[in-house]
């Protein structure tokens, strides 16, 4: 197991609504010990676990459109009890440069199109914290 300020102590927040992806992600990532990962099948199941919970990422679906880009605009507006500035990495199945334009506004650290390999996922998730990766265990 990881010590306290491990690769487990950190928390992704997962907001994705097929259960397969999420649940192959979470289990994926405590394997690997690179993070433990809070699932939500919803924009609104996240805002209610944000109430107490408090990620250090965020890899989120853009499934749900136009509430997950306001949910990012709420999140970056410190809305929630993480900090607004936190990574986030957006999930899509399609984009157009709109779309590109508004992730780029919103800070979005990466996007990932679907369907993805499992590897670009992880590799994502190791590059939001390059130093703490590099430092010996």
């Amino acid at each position: 197991m990881s010590t306290p300020g491990g690769a487990l102590a950190r928390k992704v927040l997962l907001i994705e609504p097929d259960g397969l992806v999420r649940g192959t992600v979470a289990s994926v990532c405590r394997e690997m010990q690179i993070a433990r990962v809070r699932q939500a099948i919803s924009i609104a199941s996240a805002e209610q676990w944000l109430k107490t919970g408090v990620p250090q990422a965020l890899l989120m679906s853009l499934v749900e459109g136009d509430a997950a880009l306001d949910f990012m605009t709420r999140l970056r507006a410190g809305a929630f009890r993480c900090d607004a500035d936190i990574p986030v990495v957006a999930m899509a199945r399609v984009v157009d440069t709109a779309l590109v334009a508004r992730l780029k506004a919103l800070d979005v650290r990466r996007l990932l199109l679907q369907p993805f390999r499992l590897h670009d996922v992880i590799h994502t998730l190791e590059q939001l914290w390059p130093a703490l990766a590099a430092l010996p265990a």
